[in-house]
């Protein structure tokens, strides 16, 4: 058949070569895709998404130039779309131009707040230390925080400054070139009323009240991985919450959060808090969206907003634990340097140190990690009973420390946890978990050994042999699993009988859990060891009679109104099951006492306590005074690894205090690497006699590493590391350099390794030069000299550590 004239002049069209390239890119057929894509164009060159199409399959066949003109061309025919943005953001990141990747993920992020994607990236940036606009970054933290509130706020300076800010990063693409200077000038004006507070002068400081800030660093760790919270968890909503709800006179309450990936405080606004804990209360269903929005609000913010700025004088004040974060200290010493901060930690129990057997390894390395520093930086302590203030003073004297009792304030955890706000049927609870009014015995606990489950079953089973299992009560066991507990499971596992008398359930709301109080028989705690014991304090709340052992801090909590049995005496601890069990006017009589005598305080109260001893201790505006710089042993030998021990003594040091400056990340197995900046570190000396110096580096992992030592204001050595390669240098140390009674000393590196490639974002760190340990010792000391060179060379460096 011949085509007539017309036909053959006539235009190819573009559509059926656009549809052969999506095929081949769904088939990840990416030549293909990039071969009919460009076909596509040659005919429809003004199509800006065949041109993103075009840049997408060559950047995924490996043709990252190609990709980069056919993205460059799209923005230049739409500048306003934002998944074109995403896509050279993400180009950006292979090239390893992470500041201007940053830059078109903010682009795309004001041009599309639905994107997740781009908000994720620039976290992920944020937390290498990439640098961006901060503004428009906090913009995009904000509207994230304000999505995740999901509900009227009050009307602030603060808010609407967050609003007018994400407001104005949403339309600045589109009116930037034309309304330049109108866009600078309000956004300057959002940020001279974001900045009013720290910008706050020492007098208005001083009448706003001491700056009482709430480090929730542990809470919001917690919320990233559950819901329902525990014990030290509930502590810090309940506390927090009351003063937030309810201020104290003479105190400016604000919240932060440590990020642990980019080494810094972020303030986490009132409303979010608030909103988190009223959520996390409700359920514990942690895929639930709106738990899931909230949640993700806190991460943006924490991995967007700037680095909190303390009042000078300010108070921090950590009500969880921050033992699991290995640069806390360090940053303590920051804000201490910049603010003249006060640092206040509540230790709730000593228990990896006090009973190591009931903690995992991990655990017990980092408390004794925590331990060894929290005695160096913190001013004062509150703790929750008199036998954790006991434990506490211990470990401080085990350690070489003087603590004066008169610093360690204690705040009885004896709350009142009722929530007549939020409450459902009693036999709608009972229903769900197939239980009867007054048929059960009451176990709230993390599972987990040293709460004691397994003699609770065993004591269950002698019950049930004596008097037939028709006569003894289920036991419900509420709480999530712990460590050290497969014991507990395999004993119901193998055991028929105790399986059907003994029910463990996790995820409670606070609606269930009160009415599981409230239709119990009694409750039960034989825990070996407590640091208070909130969920006896709880069983009070509702008038319930509760059996406790005698260890620790129990009998503080339980006072006159519980039984109790010695801690270890099994035949004790069944004889009062049986007379709770089985003795009904004696149950009642307890119960009696309870309801007319015991009074739980509102936990504002608790609140207000601690605010008022940080009044006591610290006048508001009162700068704390800087610890002097820490003097060094001569002639031992300090590693900048991990604590791995799992006792202490009381020769133990740790080498993280003479860490200073921002240039550390935290510590490895093996030593510690040094930002891209460079590390310091920090010794205190005296004498007038010149000093040798050790150090231990450490070269990156595939490529060499020029480096330079420096103190005493000139370079004391510089070269190259081979890759992998640790190098042992010695150097002299003039007393000229540390006239002042500080030697500071600065390691840098010109090169550093990006993590985030290789661990595919798992492990965001840029490490510079590695630290593996050091040694000083007067240059005279001979013996030390020989001591050190000895156990270098015979792998043995561990025992000049003691």
């Amino acid at each position: 058949m011949s085509l007539s004239p017309k036909a053959l002049f006539r235009k190819p069209k573009a559509q059926p070569l656009i549809r052969a390239g999506d095929q081949a890119r769904d088939t990840r057929n990416w030549l293909g895709a990039a071969e009919a894509y460009s076909r596509a164009l040659k005919i429809k060159p003004e199509r800006a998404d065949v041109w993103v199409q075009l840049g997408h399959a060559k950047k995924e066949s490996g043709d990252l130039p190609g990709a980069e003109a056919a993205y460059l061309t799209s923005l230049h025919l739409a500048p306003k779309v934002a998944d074109t943005h995403m896509q050279m953001g993400h180009l950006r990141r292979l090239q390893q131009r992470l500041e201007e990747a940053a830059v078109h993920f903010l682009d795309a992020a004001e041009l599309d707040p639905t994107l997740s994607y781009p908000v994720d990236a620039l976290m992920q940036l944020s937390a290498q230390g990439v640098k961006m606009d901060l503004a428009r970054a906090q913009a995009v933290a904000s509207r994230a925080g304000l999505t995740a509130l999901a509900e009227p706020q009050p009307v602030t300076m603060e808010l609407v400054a967050q609003q007018l800010d994400a407001a104005l990063a949403r339309l600045a693409p589109a009116i930037r070139e034309e309304n330049a200077a109108l866009i600078q000038a309000l956004m300057g004006g959002v940020a001279a009323a974001e900045k009013l507070a720290p910008q706050m002068s020492p007098e208005a400081a001083q009448n706003a009240g001491l700056h009482l800030v709430f480090d929730i660093s542990d809470l919001a760790g917690y919320f990233n991985v559950a819901r329902l919270p525990t014990g030290i968890q509930r502590v810090q909503i309940e506390v927090i919450s009351g003063l937030l709800n309810s201020p104290r006179a003479g105190l400016d309450v604000a919240v932060c959060t440590f990020s642990k990936e980019r080494d810094l405080w972020v303030e986490v606004p009132r409303d979010l808090f608030l909103r988190l804990c009223a959520l996390s209360l409700e359920s514990g269903d942690v895929q639930d969206a709106t738990w899931k929005t909230a949640v993700k609000g806190l991460k943006v913010l924490t991995d967007l907003s700037p680095e909190f700025a303390f009042r000078r004088g300010a108070c921090l004040v950590n009500l969880g634990t921050s033992w699991w974060l290995q640069n806390y200290f360090l940053h303590v010493r920051k804000a201490k340097a910049l603010y003249g901060i006060h640092y206040v930690p509540f230790v709730h129990d000593m228990i990896p140190i006090m009973t190591p057997e009931h903690c995992v390894k991990e655990l017990t390395q980092d408390f004794i990690s925590w331990a060894l520093g929290v005695f160096a930086h913190a001013d004062h302590f509150l703790t929750n009973s008199e036998a954790s203030k006991r434990d506490l003073l211990a470990v401080a004297d085990q350690l070489g420390h003087a603590v004066d009792p008169a610093n360690v304030h204690v705040v009885r955890l004896d709350a009142d946890f009722r929530k007549p706000s939020i409450s459902v049927p009693v036999t709608q609870t009972l229903a769900r978990y197939g239980l009867s009014e007054g048929g059960y015995v009451l176990f709230v606990s993390t599972i987990e050994s040293r709460k004691n489950h397994l003699n609770a079953f065993k004591a269950w089973l002698e019950l049930i042999q004596k008097h037939g299992a028709a006569k003894v009560p289920r036991l419900v066991c509420v709480g999530n699993r712990g460590w050290l507990n497969d014991a507990v499971f395999s004993k119901l596992e193998t055991n028929r009988e105790l399986g059907a008398k003994v029910m463990i359930v996790s995820g409670v709301s606070d609606p269930d859990l009160a009415n599981l109080y409230r239709a119990s028989a009694f409750t039960l705690y034989p825990s070996t060891y407590e640091g208070w014991g909130l969920p006896v304090t709880e069983s009070f709340c509702y008038g319930k009679a509760a059996l406790l052992s005698d260890a620790s801090s129990l009998p503080e909590a339980g006072g006159d109104f519980a039984d109790y049995f010695r801690v270890g005496d099994q035949a004790e601890f069944v004889a009062r099951l049986e007379r709770l069990m089985l003795d009904l006017p004696y149950r009642q009589s307890r119960e009696r006492n309870i309801v007319e005598h015991f009074k739980p305080r509102p936990w504002r109260d608790l609140g207000v306590e601690i605010g008022d001893r940080m009044l006591a201790w610290f006048p508001a505006g009162q700068a704390d005074t800087l610890p002097a710089a820490h003097a060094p042993t001569p002639g031992r030998y300090y590693s900048m690894r991990r604590v791995d021990a799992l006792a202490i003594h009381r020769a133990m040091e740790s080498a993280e205090r003479f860490r200073s400056g921002q240039g550390w990340w935290f510590p490895d197995d093996w030593g510690n690497w040094t930002k891209p900046q460079g590390g310091q570190l920090t010794l205190r000396l005296t004498g007038d006699q010149p000093l040798r110096l050790y150090l231990g580096l450490r070269g990156l992992t595939e490529d060499e590493q020029p480096y330079t030592v420096a103190f005493g204001g000139m370079v004391a050595q510089s070269g190259t590391l081979e890759p992998q390669e640790t190098r042992w240098v010695a150097l002299r140390v003039q007393p000229d350099a540390f006239t002042s009674g500080e030697l500071t000393i600065s390691l840098k590196g010109e090169k550093f390794d990006d993590f985030a490639i290789g661990t595919k974002g798992v492990d965001v760190r840029k490490s510079g030069l590695g630290l593996v340990g050091f040694m000083i010792c007067e240059e005279s000391d001979l013996l030390s000299r020989t001591d050190f060179m000895e156990a270098l060379t015979l792998d043995q460096l561990p025992y000049l550590e003691q």
